[in-house]
């Protein structure tokens, strides 16, 4: 059995002035793993032929690059999105169980 994984990464950014806090930003960012490492080429493969780049950032712990152009994703897109789409759409993954407290996503392949 094959495994892959959507890990979610949230950074917090917090805002202080005179020492106190003002705001504080979250974002999110993803990071997919494969148990095979032929997956993770296919995925990047498939990813260039619509025109996108994954390139995941580790010492920033997020991805950079560009969104591939998926027809079905139009208006708002999310790295999440794409490797889902990918996932089970694609490569024929299924779904398995998530990664508690919204740490992510596991699926699977025979």
């Amino acid at each position: 059995m094959i495994t892959a994984k959507i890990i979610h990464h949230r950074h917090k950014f917090h805002h202080y002035i005179n020492d106190d806090l003002k705001s504080v930003k979250e974002e999110t960012f993803f990071k997919i793993v494969f148990s095979d490492p032929a997956e993770m080429d296919m995925f990047k493969d498939w990813i260039k032929q619509h025109g996108g780049d994954y390139d995941y950032n580790k010492n920033e712990s997020r991805q950079e690059g560009k969104f591939p152009a998926v027809p079905m994703f139009h208006d708002e897109i999310c790295w999440c999105d794409i490797m889902t789409y990918y996932l089970m759409h694609v490569a024929g993954y299924t779904f398995y169980s998530t990664i508690h407290p919204y740490k992510g996503e596991v699926y699977t392949k025979n």
